[in-house]
């Protein structure tokens, strides 16, 4: 791979890991039924192309460690969809404990 593509390929595994992230909360939606399986494939089809460019001149180190930055990426997203969020309590709020 000729090193002038090098920073464009890290701007793309950067794009990956990113759109991982958002690729697996989208999975954790979908497998609760709370969103429509075109947002899946939307983030599916961006981390495929971003994933494809990165690893086109073949599987180097670079290749390697954003796939698998990426494979980490994908289960953060998914554990943080799982996850129930905090309650907004607005009563602590305006009744601050002194």
């Amino acid at each position: 791979m000729p090193a002038t593509l090098t920073p464009l390929r890290v701007l793309l595994g950067a794009l990956c890991i990113f759109f991982s992230y958002f690729f697996g909360r989208s999975l954790g939606a979908r497998l609760e039924g709370r969103t429509s399986i075109g947002l899946f494939m939307h983030w599916l089809f961006r981390v495929f192309v971003t994933a494809f460019g990165v690893t086109w001149g073949g599987l180097d180190r670079l290749a390697v460690a954003t796939l698998c930055l990426a494979a980490l990426s994908a289960g953060l997203g998914f554990y943080a969809q799982q996850r129930p969020a905090p309650r907004d309590d607005p009563q602590s709020r305006i009744f601050p404990e002194s």
